[in-house]
């Protein structure tokens, strides 16, 4: 699930807050909640959002199509009005998965199989079950609001994956989704988190989190809270800085976090095994130019530019390293509340990875083929705010030597396009919550 620059309107903010992120970083903007009017300790959110995805002419199975919807419900709960303890919140969410089609694992005969590539709309196939408790967790500011403290179940990403992307259906690092040992987002596990922020925009933040996909595959719901079956641990620290356009003319953020799974590593060839995977994850968003002021510091329009590099330093993963550049128009034809953006990705494979599908591939077709270790994309897509709770967030790419990751017995896949519509409504604000 491409830089986000500007998203306005409630729907937006309230999918960041939802997914864990902040529209500040993000976006250089400075958004933040109505301050309450009442004593009520209660925020309550719903957010409804749906992803489609048609394959035109790429992949293992060309014309295919795929749709999955959620739904965010949850509550914030202000400890300080609730009891008394200053800086404190509890934090719960649990999201439905409705309107499935197409998506899901085993991958091979669903959206995912049906494209191959590692990069042509891949969140589709995180959505395996009804439902899941994405949060459940305790968040405490201290040292006058410049230390936070989380602890509890959430997601990693809600923590470490700094949001460059407007498009969520096209949001993807598949070496973070494959090695890091980090549950899909929204699934949600164990774990602690913490980060210090200076006043000069600059931070540091650490955290470990249950990696468990037993619980995720076996479809419990996220309410099994036994870590007797965990894989292992996932450790994460970094480095960041970031201003928003309330507080510098040209808003930008940097991140680099450093990442070790202790999970059992698979050869794909032999089966041997091994412990550990490690690799480094920076991400970045800087504004270029800008023209206009509103009361809350955003432009009227500006460029941005944004972009990403993953690497693994393990051999037994199925990629090597992920890069991705862009650029995005904050406020095209007049609209300051919407983006448009164009991408560039490329995805190198691991040669064990390569091996594995050739051998897989002459053993189901008879086939000697081979196939490029570098895969990539360009990509179009428009965040488009229709009302201040409605949002649409098109998409076309275009993928180059798709790998067949997600079915390997497949034959090599011709290049081709994707296009993909995500909807989200905030039906939460729209009801007054």
């Amino acid at each position: 699930m491409n830089a986000i620059p500007f998203v306005a309107g409630t729907a937006a903010r309230r999918f960041c807050v939802t997914a864990g992120l902040t529209l500040s970083s993000l976006t250089g903007l400075a958004w933040a909640e109505p301050a309450p009017t009442d004593e009520n300790p209660f925020k309550a959110h719903v957010l409804v959002t749906d992803i489609m995805l048609e394959n035109l002419n790429t992949g293992p199975r060309p014309h295919s199509f795929a749709n999955a919807g959620a739904i965010f419900t949850g509550v914030d709960v202000d400890m300080s009005k609730l009891v008394g303890w200053t800086g404190g919140t509890f934090q719960f969410e649990y999201t439905f998965f409705p309107w499935l089609r197409n998506e899901g694992q085993p991958t091979a005969g669903a959206w995912q199989g049906a494209v191959g590539s590692g990069l042509g709309g891949a969140p589709m196939h995180n959505d395996i079950d009804k439902g899941y408790l994405s949060r459940f967790q305790y968040r405490q500011m201290l040292l006058d609001n410049h230390l936070e403290v989380d602890v509890g179940r959430s997601n990693a990403k809600q923590h470490f994956y700094m949001m460059n992307c407007a498009n969520w259906v096209t949001c993807n690092d598949p070496i973070i989704e494959n090695t890091t040992g980090i549950l899909p987002y929204p699934y949600g596990s164990w774990g602690g988190y913490t980060r210090y922020s200076f006043d000069n925009g600059r931070y540091v933040h650490a955290g470990a989190f249950e990696s468990n996909p037993t619980h995720y595959i076996k479809r419990t719901k996220g309410w099994d809270w036994d870590p007797g079956d965990a894989s292992g641990i996932t450790w994460l620290a970094g480095v960041g800085a970031q201003k928003s356009f309330a507080q510098a003319p040209l808003a930008y953020h940097y991140e680099l976090n450093g990442f070790y799974n202790s999970a059992e590593q698979v050869d794909v060839l032999d089966g041997s095994t091994r412990r550990g995977s490690s690799g480094v994850i920076m991400r970045f968003m800087q504004t270029l130019s800008r023209e206009g002021n509103s009361p809350t510091g955003a432009p009227d329009n500006a460029w941005q530019v944004f972009g990403a590099w993953t690497w693994s330093a393990d051999d037994l993963q199925p990629f090597e390293h992920f890069v991705e550049a862009g650029v995005t128009r904050v406020g095209p034809f007049g609209r300051p509340q919407d983006s448009v953006s164009l991408k560039a990705s490329y995805l190198r494979l691991g040669a064990k990875q390569v091996q594995y599908q050739h051998d897989q591939r002459l053993l189901a077709t008879g086939t000697d083929q081979g196939m490029s270790r570098g895969e990539s994309r360009v990509e179009l897509n428009m965040v488009w705010q229709a009302t201040s709770y409605l949002g649409f967030q098109p998409s076309v790419q275009y993928i180059f030597n798709p790998s067949n990751f997600y079915n390997p017995q497949a034959e090599i896949s011709s290049n081709g396009a994707v296009v993909g519509l995500q909807v989200f409504y905030d039906l939460g604000s729209r009801l007054g919550l």
